[in-house]
């Protein structure tokens, strides 16, 4: 929102309270503050400069007098748009500016009282309640950039490494590809599952060169694993949200195959619906880019998120991952049975393969055989395991 100010016109007042910040876009304006029942210029702002945002990051009332000193055009920052900013900001960043707000405050105070030669001591203390609360942030913060670090240094000293699930053809329970799953091996607490550290590595940005990482290793470990079995042709790789924000994904992706030498059609991608709905068409041009060089897509997790059939046709997506909630609970739960079959029948109407998740009895692999689901992932073929073993189960099976 814009707004013009008339020279001479005054912004804001001291003491006033704050429910916008000021960017100037065009014209200057004048800072003053009341020393001593005087009113004292301190600076002169000129176009592109931010003003008034110390009261918003502390609630606390304005600290100066702002006024035009030509005629003025504003841009107007609401108080909400300014804490949805700052909400959404780094933790480590907003509480760095949390505690320059603190300190500013303190010092502020400081200069009013010897400018005004108080001469009670009490006068000097400064009402903590009044202050941002940065004791619990400071803990919050410490523990995730202790837990950043731990997972950085994980990274880099080869703690992180790749298992791999079978997927199995239901048909025939012939081994037909297998999906890449990361593990921490930490060395006082064992192996970590993902699920207490994605969010961590997505939150802080490592999934970035952890996600690079993975491809690598994956591609690396789909060249050896096709040696081993003449009906296993596939690894399927997940990808982040993240990833996609980039720009450089897919070139990457092409860099990789190069390096390691591997067929595109041999690697299987996995994306969550969230993913696609983030930024749809973004999405959909980097999909379209890793489908014409080969590789084929699935959709992970299907009927967790936005369900939205809609969106099948309009990306190019080769498999349907169902669910294992859905798949789980289709025993005993007719709603989950009849999810399953319909998912079954649109897959196969707009020529989808399909994967179904977390089987564990041969009863669950029975009717989803009959449904006519292709391939098969869960406990009751294999559990997750390292490479070496992986290569066993290949030989064997």
């Amino acid at each position: 929102m814009n707004q013009k100010v008339n020279k001479g016109v005054p912004i804001f007042h001291e003491g006033e309270t704050g429910d916008c910040a000021y960017i100037i876009e065009k014209g200057s304006v004048e800072l003053s503050i009341l020393i001593n029942g005087t009113q004292k210029k301190i600076g002169t702002l000129q176009e592109g400069a931010i003003f008034g945002e110390m009261a918003l990051i502390g609630n606390r009332l304005r600290t100066g007098t702002a006024i035009a000193c030509e005629e003025t055009w504003l841009i107007v920052i609401p108080e909400k748009y300014f804490e949805e900013k700052l909400e959404s900001s780094d933790k480590f960043i907003h509480l760095l500016l949390k505690l320059i707000l603190r300190r500013y405050i303190e010092m502020r105070t400081r200069l009013d009282n010897i400018l005004t030669k108080s001469r009670c001591d009490s006068s000097l203390i400064i009402d903590d309640e009044s202050m941002p609360d940065c004791k619990g942030n400071t803990v919050d913060t410490a523990r995730q950039l202790e837990a950043e670090n731990n997972l950085k240094y994980a990274f880099e000293d080869g703690q992180l490494e790749l298992f791999y699930q079978p997927i199995v053809t239901l048909a025939n329970l012939k081994v037909s590809g297998c999906e890449s799953l990361i593990r921490w091996r930490h060395p006082k607490h064992g192996l970590v599952p993902p699920v207490e550290f994605i969010g961590l590595a997505e939150e802080s940005g490592l999934i970035i060169p952890i996600g690079l990482w993975i491809i690598t290793e994956a591609t690396k470990a789909c060249q050896r694993l096709l040696s081993h079995n003449d009906d296993f042709s596939f690894v399927s790789i997940n990808l982040s949200g993240k990833q996609f924000n980039t720009g450089d994904l897919v070139q990457n992706i092409e860099r990789i195959f190069q390096e390691q030498n591997i067929q595109a059609e041999n690697i299987k991608f996995e994306i969550t619906e969230s993913i696609l709905m983030a930024n749809p068409l973004d999405i959909a041009a980097s999909l379209q880019a890793l489908k014409k060089n080969g590789s084929t897509i699935a959709i992970d997790d299907f009927g967790t998120g936005y369900s939205s059939f809609s969106y099948l046709h309009r990306f190019p997506i080769d498999t349907l991952k169902i669910d294992k909630s859905f798949v789980s609970t289709m025993l005993d739960n007719s709603k989950s049975y009849e999810i399953v079959k319909s998912l079954c029948v649109l897959a196969k109407a707009i020529g989808m393969s399909i994967v179904a998740e977390g089987i564990e009895t041969a009863e669950e692999h029975r009717l989803l055989t009959e449904m006519g689901v292709d391939y098969g992932q869960g406990y009751f073929y294999a559990k997750p395991m390292p490479e070496a073993e992986f290569c066993n189960y290949l030989q064997e099976h």
